[in-house]
């Protein structure tokens, strides 16, 4: 996403009659679509077969009206002290909650899920569940982590364990998650501190790092009977009587990632009369390239319908996401 002093200087460059190409490379978008359906967008003033034009200065300036056009919103530059001073009131959140949380763009989230997916990097954008929702103290920890990375292996490609024990602690995991005399506990009934350590020993496992259970619990105050095992099983070991934390030989098999056609939509940054008019017009019988089925849930695999809308020039390829803090 550009800031609007980039995103004026890239309107100056352009002639005075504009396509939606034009408009979305300009602001740092893969689409407009959103926008067009807003009312009160500039509309068409002049068209050539499929192309419609609309005045330029008539667009930045729409633009420049725009709340997530402000010169003073809060961006990527301060997204770690955002992520730390937020205080949701509820475990899961969708991409627009998110991202009024953090004070982003919805778009500005999505990103992450899609140049961050699952089965493609070591260290993915958590996953949203069927209904579009993200755990907050998963986020939380994933963007933590972007500022904070995991220490590098030495020169033999081994992890040094006191370097990776002080990445595990860097983040508290004792009470000072505690807002108004209250402490939030996640949707697994663990405090932020706790989450943010546990997400890091599952990267770390994956990353080849052997990290003994039993301090982890340890450290989590976690010692009741059953917990070295709960936190095991929790982090994916395929023996939870194992003492460490070893990776597996191969990387566990991704669920494809399935949403219903609203949250579809917000993924994608579509709306949903869109996806229902894409789903009713390319059927089987109509058109060699159908849209993707839905399940007997009214989910659709969100890579195919993302690779469908590509292939058939419905949306533009993925571009960057925002520069972290």
């Amino acid at each position: 996403m550009k800031n609007i002093e980039e995103v004026r200087a890239a309107f100056a460059k352009l002639p005075e009659r504009v396509t939606a190409a034009q408009i979305a490379d300009a602001t740092g978008r893969s689409h407009i679509h959103n926008w067009v359906a807003d009312d009160s967008f500039p509309g068409e003033i002049d068209r050539k077969g499929r192309t419609i034009y609309r005045d330029r200065d008539a667009v930045l300036d729409w633009y420049v009206g725009q709340p997530f056009a402000r010169a003073d919103r809060s961006g990527p530059r301060d997204l770690t002290t955002k992520v730390l001073a937020a205080q949701p009131t509820q475990v899961l959140l969708d991409s627009l909650e998110l991202a009024d949380l953090l004070g982003l763009t919805r778009r500005a989230v999505n990103k992450y899920a899609e140049r961050y997916p699952a089965g493609t990097v070591a260290d993915p954008f958590p996953p949203a569940d069927i209904d579009g929702k993200r755990s907050w103290s998963q986020v939380r920890a994933w963007l933590l982590r972007r500022s904070d990375p995991m220490p590098t292996p030495d020169e033999g490609g081994d992890h040094v364990w006191a370097e990776v024990r002080t990445w595990l602690m860097r983040r508290p995991t004792d009470g000072t998650e505690a807002r108004d005399g209250r402490v939030y506990l996640d949707e697994l009934g663990l405090t932020l501190g706790q989450r943010d350590v546990i997400e890091r020993a599952r990267l770390a496992r994956t990353s080849g790092a052997n990290v003994p259970v039993e301090w982890l619990a340890e450290v989590l105050h976690l010692e009741g009977p059953g917990q070295a095992e709960w936190l095991a099983e929790l982090l994916g070991l395929e023996d939870a009587g194992s003492t460490a934390l070893r990776p597996r030989d191969t990387a566990p098999e991704q669920e494809p990632r399935r949403l219903r056609p609203t949250p579809l939509a917000h993924e994608l940054g579509l709306n949903i009369e869109t996806i229902k008019h894409y789903a009713r017009s390319y059927t089987p019988e109509k058109s060699k390239d159908p849209f993707p089925a839905k399940d007997d849930s009214s989910a659709r695999d969100i890579a195919e319908v993302r690779d469908w809308l590509v292939r058939n020039r419905k949306l533009r390829p993925t571009e960057e996401v925002p520069a972290d803090a």
